[in-house]
């Protein structure tokens, strides 16, 4: 038994967060699923303003527009249940590919032309809120999502949701005024 208590405690000292467990479980979910409502009923205009992949005039080269990503931007911060950090998180995740794509040599422009393909960030292939593919999304599908697991580590935490089709989403948040918000989740993190 005293070994067991040993091993137990030198692996809670090497974990790097504690289970959320009771009301912090229940603000995160809480959070978690708030923010999908808002996509149900709002979410439609902030997709319209995500960066795309444009063609440049005059040649068969494509590059990522970034015009609208401080408007992509406050569509998710007005949602009310972003961390303004997430504002950076987008930022990252649209200007690395934008560089990306930038440093594509000109025989890869050349073979997607050859092939009749094009390029495509992970978000033009997915829902960008759900992170999923070809499921209807309804109020009663937001109150089946559960928390599969949270950890907490200060005012940082880490959960992850499960929806009702199965597929498990992780989502980061900071708490800010005593409120769990989210900072990253899916591709943005």
């Amino acid at each position: 038994m005293l070994r067991f208590a040993i091993l137990f405690a030198l692996i809670m000292l090497k974990a790097p967060s504690a289970w959320a467990g009771g009301p912090t479980d229940q603000a995160l979910l809480d959070t978690v699923r708030g923010f999908y409502g808002w996509a149900l009923e709002q979410g439609k205009e902030t997709v319209l303003l995500e960066p795309r992949i444009m063609a440049v005039t005059g040649t068969n080269r494509l590059y990522l527009d970034l015009a609208s990503l401080d408007s992509f931007t406050t569509g998710f911060l007005g949602s009310g249940y972003f961390a303004p950090e997430f504002a950076q998180t987008l930022a990252g995740y649209y200007r690395k590919h934008q560089a990306e794509i930038a440093a594509l040599p000109q025989s890869e422009f050349d073979e997607m032309e050859q092939d009749g393909r094009g390029l495509l960030l992970e978000t033009e292939d997915m829902d960008l809120f759900f992170c999923a593919q070809e499921y209807e999304y309804s109020k009663q599908f937001v109150q089946g999502i559960r928390l599969k697991s949270a950890w907490v580590e200060g005012a940082t935490a880490a959960a992850v949701v499960i929806s009702p089709a199965k597929w498990e989403t992780t989502f980061h948040f900071v708490k800010v005024q005593d409120r769990w918000l989210i900072s990253g989740y899916c591709v943005f993190r």
